[in-house]
Protein backbone atom coordinates (compact mmCIF):
# COMPACT_ATOMS: atom_id res chain seq x y z
CA UNK A 1 0.00 0.00 0.00
CA UNK A 2 1.52 3.62 -0.58
CA UNK A 3 1.36 6.99 0.87
CA UNK A 4 -1.56 8.00 -0.80
CA UNK A 5 -3.58 4.76 -0.32
CA UNK A 6 -3.07 4.94 3.31
CA UNK A 7 -4.15 8.39 3.57
CA UNK A 8 -7.22 7.63 1.82
CA UNK A 9 -7.90 4.31 3.94
CA UNK A 10 -7.52 6.43 7.11
CA UNK A 11 -9.17 8.98 6.30
CA UNK A 12 -12.24 6.95 5.01
CA UNK A 13 -12.54 5.13 8.15
CA UNK A 14 -12.12 7.94 10.43
CA UNK A 15 -15.31 9.45 8.61
CA UNK A 16 -17.10 5.90 8.94
CA UNK A 17 -15.97 5.87 12.73
CA UNK A 18 -17.06 9.70 13.02
CA UNK A 19 -20.31 8.86 11.44
CA UNK A 20 -20.97 5.48 13.43
CA UNK A 21 -20.68 7.48 16.47
CA UNK A 22 -23.46 10.39 15.16
CA UNK A 23 -25.83 7.63 14.52
CA UNK A 24 -26.05 6.61 18.32
CA UNK A 25 -26.56 10.07 19.71
CA UNK A 26 -30.46 9.76 20.99
CA UNK A 27 -31.53 13.62 20.13
CA UNK A 28 -34.87 14.71 21.15
CA UNK A 29 -36.96 14.99 18.11
CA UNK A 30 -38.15 18.51 16.74
CA UNK A 31 -39.45 20.39 14.65
CA UNK A 32 -37.35 22.65 13.24
CA UNK A 33 -34.48 21.49 11.05
CA UNK A 34 -31.82 23.43 13.08
CA UNK A 35 -31.98 20.67 15.98
CA UNK A 36 -32.51 17.41 13.68
CA UNK A 37 -29.46 14.96 13.81
CA UNK A 38 -28.31 14.92 9.65
CA UNK A 39 -26.83 11.76 9.93
CA UNK A 40 -30.29 10.15 11.65
CA UNK A 41 -32.48 12.16 9.26
CA UNK A 42 -30.09 11.49 6.56
CA UNK A 43 -30.49 14.45 4.90
CA UNK A 44 -28.70 17.98 5.44
CA UNK A 45 -30.85 21.35 4.31
CA UNK A 46 -28.86 23.84 2.72
CA UNK A 47 -29.54 27.75 2.69
CA UNK A 48 -27.83 29.57 -0.87
CA UNK A 49 -28.14 32.59 -2.11
CA UNK A 50 -28.05 31.22 -5.81
CA UNK A 51 -26.44 34.70 -6.83
CA UNK A 52 -22.85 34.53 -6.51
CA UNK A 53 -20.91 32.79 -9.60
CA UNK A 54 -18.75 30.60 -9.18
CA UNK A 55 -19.75 29.42 -5.81
CA UNK A 56 -23.25 29.47 -6.44
CA UNK A 57 -25.65 29.90 -9.20
CA UNK A 58 -29.29 29.28 -9.84
CA UNK A 59 -29.95 27.82 -13.58
CA UNK A 60 -33.21 29.32 -14.03
CA UNK A 61 -33.48 27.00 -17.04
CA UNK A 62 -33.03 23.80 -15.36
CA UNK A 63 -34.01 25.70 -11.78
CA UNK A 64 -31.24 23.80 -10.08
CA UNK A 65 -28.19 25.06 -8.08
CA UNK A 66 -25.01 24.99 -10.00
CA UNK A 67 -21.56 26.03 -8.88
CA UNK A 68 -18.15 25.46 -6.95
CA UNK A 69 -19.68 25.17 -3.28
CA UNK A 70 -22.86 23.30 -4.32
CA UNK A 71 -20.54 20.50 -5.84
CA UNK A 72 -18.59 20.64 -2.75
CA UNK A 73 -21.68 19.95 -0.35
CA UNK A 74 -22.93 17.30 -2.67
CA UNK A 75 -19.27 15.33 -3.12
CA UNK A 76 -19.39 15.75 0.63
CA UNK A 77 -22.61 14.61 0.87
CA UNK A 78 -22.45 11.94 -1.04
CA UNK A 79 -19.26 10.20 0.77
CA UNK A 80 -21.28 10.79 4.44
CA UNK A 81 -24.18 8.93 2.66
CA UNK A 82 -26.99 12.14 2.94
CA UNK A 83 -29.29 13.64 0.58
CA UNK A 84 -28.98 17.15 0.09
CA UNK A 85 -31.65 19.86 -0.07
CA UNK A 86 -30.85 23.44 -1.67
CA UNK A 87 -33.28 26.37 -0.51
CA UNK A 88 -32.90 29.74 -1.17
CA UNK A 89 -31.61 32.88 1.39
CA UNK A 90 -30.31 35.66 1.02
CA UNK A 91 -27.15 37.98 1.68
CA UNK A 92 -29.28 40.31 3.87
CA UNK A 93 -31.59 37.72 5.96
CA UNK A 94 -28.71 34.23 5.86
CA UNK A 95 -27.89 35.20 9.59
CA UNK A 96 -32.14 35.35 10.52
CA UNK A 97 -32.56 32.52 8.78
CA UNK A 98 -29.94 30.12 10.10
CA UNK A 99 -30.75 30.99 13.31
CA UNK A 100 -33.99 30.41 12.50
CA UNK A 101 -33.90 26.75 11.72
CA UNK A 102 -34.41 27.28 7.68
CA UNK A 103 -31.37 25.18 7.23
CA UNK A 104 -28.70 23.26 8.81
CA UNK A 105 -25.75 25.39 6.87
CA UNK A 106 -25.23 28.19 4.40
CA UNK A 107 -22.79 27.41 1.33
CA UNK A 108 -22.20 29.76 -1.65
CA UNK A 109 -18.91 32.24 -1.46
CA UNK A 110 -19.32 32.88 2.32
CA UNK A 111 -17.01 35.29 4.37
CA UNK A 112 -15.67 34.62 7.82
CA UNK A 113 -17.06 37.51 9.65
CA UNK A 114 -17.96 37.91 13.67
CA UNK A 115 -21.27 38.49 12.85
CA UNK A 116 -22.06 35.03 11.18
CA UNK A 117 -19.95 33.16 13.88
CA UNK A 118 -22.56 34.37 16.76
CA UNK A 119 -25.06 32.69 15.49
CA UNK A 120 -23.08 29.68 13.69
CA UNK A 121 -19.94 27.86 13.55
CA UNK A 122 -17.65 27.60 10.55
CA UNK A 123 -16.05 25.12 8.79
CA UNK A 124 -12.27 24.88 8.10
CA UNK A 125 -11.44 27.54 5.58
CA UNK A 126 -11.20 26.56 2.04
CA UNK A 127 -9.93 29.39 0.34
CA UNK A 128 -8.20 33.10 1.40
CA UNK A 129 -9.15 35.96 -1.03
CA UNK A 130 -8.89 39.81 -0.83
CA UNK A 131 -11.74 42.43 -1.78
CA UNK A 132 -10.89 43.63 -5.15
CA UNK A 133 -12.96 46.25 -7.59
CA UNK A 134 -14.53 44.99 -11.21
CA UNK A 135 -14.34 47.23 -13.42
CA UNK A 136 -14.66 48.09 -17.26
CA UNK A 137 -11.09 47.21 -19.26
CA UNK A 138 -10.44 50.68 -20.39
CA UNK A 139 -10.28 51.13 -16.40
CA UNK A 140 -8.50 48.42 -15.64
CA UNK A 141 -5.30 50.58 -15.07
CA UNK A 142 -7.34 53.97 -13.41
CA UNK A 143 -9.36 52.54 -10.93
CA UNK A 144 -6.77 50.77 -9.22
CA UNK A 145 -7.32 52.04 -5.14
CA UNK A 146 -9.11 53.59 -2.39
CA UNK A 147 -8.56 56.87 -3.80
CA UNK A 148 -9.50 56.80 -7.11
CA UNK A 149 -12.56 54.92 -6.42
CA UNK A 150 -13.24 56.92 -3.64
CA UNK A 151 -14.57 60.46 -6.21
CA UNK A 152 -18.02 61.83 -6.73
CA UNK A 153 -17.37 61.20 -10.39
CA UNK A 154 -17.65 57.02 -9.76
CA UNK A 155 -20.50 55.06 -9.46
CA UNK A 156 -20.42 51.58 -7.57
CA UNK A 157 -22.88 48.99 -8.46
CA UNK A 158 -23.66 47.13 -4.68
CA UNK A 159 -25.73 43.61 -3.72
CA UNK A 160 -26.96 44.37 0.22
CA UNK A 161 -26.61 42.47 2.86
CA UNK A 162 -23.29 41.06 2.66
CA UNK A 163 -19.47 42.10 3.91
CA UNK A 164 -18.97 43.44 0.03
CA UNK A 165 -22.01 46.01 0.91
CA UNK A 166 -19.95 46.44 4.62
CA UNK A 167 -16.85 47.15 3.46
CA UNK A 168 -18.02 49.53 0.64
CA UNK A 169 -20.34 51.56 2.79
CA UNK A 170 -16.99 52.37 5.41
CA UNK A 171 -14.67 52.97 2.41
CA UNK A 172 -16.26 54.43 -0.44
CA UNK A 173 -18.02 57.69 1.46
CA UNK A 174 -17.77 59.67 -1.75
CA UNK A 175 -18.28 57.54 -4.64
CA UNK A 176 -21.96 57.31 -5.60
CA UNK A 177 -23.76 53.79 -4.56
CA UNK A 178 -26.42 52.40 -6.97
CA UNK A 179 -28.24 49.29 -4.96
CA UNK A 180 -28.68 45.95 -7.06
CA UNK A 181 -31.12 43.13 -5.99
CA UNK A 182 -29.47 41.11 -7.52
CA UNK A 183 -25.81 40.18 -7.50
CA UNK A 184 -25.26 38.29 -10.48
CA UNK A 185 -26.45 41.81 -12.52
CA UNK A 186 -23.84 43.88 -11.47
CA UNK A 187 -21.03 42.61 -13.91
CA UNK A 188 -22.64 43.31 -17.09
CA UNK A 189 -23.71 46.94 -15.07
CA UNK A 190 -20.45 47.57 -15.07
CA UNK A 191 -19.50 46.23 -18.83
CA UNK A 192 -22.51 48.51 -20.29
CA UNK A 193 -20.87 51.79 -18.33
CA UNK A 194 -24.00 51.52 -16.35
CA UNK A 195 -22.05 51.99 -13.28
CA UNK A 196 -18.14 52.01 -12.97
CA UNK A 197 -17.25 49.58 -10.44
CA UNK A 198 -18.08 46.22 -8.48
CA UNK A 199 -16.23 45.77 -4.93
CA UNK A 200 -16.59 42.07 -4.94
CA UNK A 201 -13.66 39.83 -4.09
CA UNK A 202 -10.74 38.57 -6.02
CA UNK A 203 -12.09 34.96 -7.47
CA UNK A 204 -15.57 36.98 -8.66
CA UNK A 205 -13.41 39.54 -10.30
CA UNK A 206 -11.16 37.36 -12.86
CA UNK A 207 -14.03 35.00 -13.05
CA UNK A 208 -16.08 37.84 -14.82
CA UNK A 209 -12.99 39.19 -16.76
CA UNK A 210 -12.86 36.42 -18.19
CA UNK A 211 -15.46 35.52 -19.45
CA UNK A 212 -16.40 39.24 -20.30
CA UNK A 213 -13.70 40.99 -22.30
CA UNK A 214 -15.53 44.28 -21.66
CA UNK A 215 -14.31 43.76 -18.15
CA UNK A 216 -11.01 43.99 -16.14
CA UNK A 217 -10.15 42.98 -12.82
CA UNK A 218 -7.22 45.69 -11.97
CA UNK A 219 -4.19 44.77 -9.60
CA UNK A 220 -4.99 47.13 -7.41
CA UNK A 221 -1.98 49.38 -5.62
CA UNK A 222 -3.26 48.37 -2.03
CA UNK A 223 -4.60 45.24 0.08
CA UNK A 224 -8.09 45.20 0.73
CA UNK A 225 -9.30 43.17 3.50
CA UNK A 226 -7.38 39.66 3.53
CA UNK A 227 -10.71 37.54 4.28
CA UNK A 228 -11.57 33.54 4.51
CA UNK A 229 -14.49 31.48 2.86
CA UNK A 230 -16.06 28.82 4.51
CA UNK A 231 -19.36 27.17 4.85
CA UNK A 232 -21.35 28.48 8.18
CA UNK A 233 -23.26 25.83 9.76
CA UNK A 234 -25.96 26.19 12.61
CA UNK A 235 -24.58 26.20 16.05
CA UNK A 236 -26.54 23.07 16.90
CA UNK A 237 -24.48 20.92 14.80
CA UNK A 238 -21.59 20.02 15.60
CA UNK A 239 -21.58 16.86 14.06
CA UNK A 240 -21.72 18.64 10.84
CA UNK A 241 -18.72 20.21 11.80
CA UNK A 242 -16.26 17.49 12.67
CA UNK A 243 -17.26 15.56 9.89
CA UNK A 244 -17.22 17.87 7.29
CA UNK A 245 -13.86 19.18 8.29
CA UNK A 246 -12.78 15.50 8.72
CA UNK A 247 -13.78 14.69 5.10
CA UNK A 248 -12.23 18.60 4.28
CA UNK A 249 -8.76 17.70 5.70
CA UNK A 250 -8.81 13.98 4.28
CA UNK A 251 -7.19 12.74 1.06
CA UNK A 252 -10.40 12.03 -0.96
CA UNK A 253 -12.09 15.30 0.27
CA UNK A 254 -9.09 17.76 -0.52
CA UNK A 255 -8.35 15.99 -3.68
CA UNK A 256 -12.23 16.76 -5.20
CA UNK A 257 -12.35 20.15 -3.46
CA UNK A 258 -8.58 20.81 -5.26
CA UNK A 259 -10.55 18.84 -8.69
CA UNK A 260 -13.56 21.54 -8.54
CA UNK A 261 -11.20 24.75 -8.00
CA UNK A 262 -9.72 23.57 -11.34
CA UNK A 263 -13.07 22.95 -12.96
CA UNK A 264 -14.34 26.10 -11.33
CA UNK A 265 -11.68 28.55 -11.86
CA UNK A 266 -11.20 29.26 -7.84
CA UNK A 267 -7.83 30.31 -7.30
CA UNK A 268 -6.33 29.93 -4.02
Amino acid sequence: MNKRQGLALGGGLLLSSLLAVTKLKDLPDTLGVSKQNVFTTKKIVVGTTGDYKPFTYLNRQTNEYEGFDIEVIRSFAKTAGLEVEFVPTTWATLTRDLRAGRFHMVVGGVTKNIEREIVGDFTKSYLSFQKTPLVRLEDKHRLTSIETINRPDVTIGLNPGGTNEQFVRQTFDQANIVMYADNLTIPAAVATGEVDVMITDTVEAIYYASLDTRLGAPKISEKWIPAEKSYLVQDRQTEVIDVMNLWMNSYEGSERIQELKEKWKVAS
